[in-house]
């Protein structure tokens, strides 16, 4: 069943397909809240309200432009207002690692994922969400434009930006990262 298909039967009173548009995107949006608020327990919660701000507001979502922008948005903002109460008190992020049967795969995956992060800390928070979003959740330059609420030009300059920092942080501190 297509999204927009589950989108219209919501809006017209049949809530028990609002569970595709759940496992939909579930997934995707606690991948992006997680890196945002770098805490499991936190992004957990967040992503409950996210959809529970979905449920209620779907009925205001305009056709004319694209769901994925519309609900990202909500995403940001949620994640904003958490971070403006906390005063951004980051703590380590906590991914699932995959293929828990090579212990030795978990420990580089892990050093991995540390340093990538260590990374992207150095990025100013909008290019940060920019690149999480272009990269985690595939979204076009055209829906980043429209969740940021910036230029088509601004997202274009910022991810190049970011990736041209990026690239040079890691050549200069070398790591993981160095030798790709």
């Amino acid at each position: 069943m297509e999204m927009d298909e589950v989108i219209e039967k919501v809006i017209n009173g049949e809530n028990r397909y609002f569970v595709h548009l759940i496992k939909h995107y579930e997934q995707k949006i606690f991948t992006t809240v997680i890196r945002i608020v770098r805490n499991r327990a936190v992004a957990e919660d967040i992503v409950q309200d996210i959809f529970i701000k979905v449920y209620y507001s779907l009925h205001m979502y305009e056709k004319t432009g694209s769901f994925n922008a519309w609900i990202y948005r909500i995403v940001v903002n949620i994640c904003f207002d958490y971070l403006r109460k906390q005063k951004h008190q980051t703590t380590p992020v906590d991914i699932d690692i995959p293929d828990s049967r090579y212990p030795e795969k978990i420990v580089l995956l892990r050093e991995r994922n540390e340093q990538l992060e260590q990374l992207l800390q150095q990025l100013d928070e909008i290019d940060y969400l920019v690149l999480l979003l272009k990269y985690v959740n595939g979204l076009s330059y055209y829906e980043i434009s429209e969740v940021l609420q910036i230029s088509l030009n601004d997202v274009r300059n910022k991810l190049h930006r970011s990736k041209r920092k990026l690239r040079s942080i890691v050549t200069t501190k070398g790591g993981y990262f160095y030798e790709m």
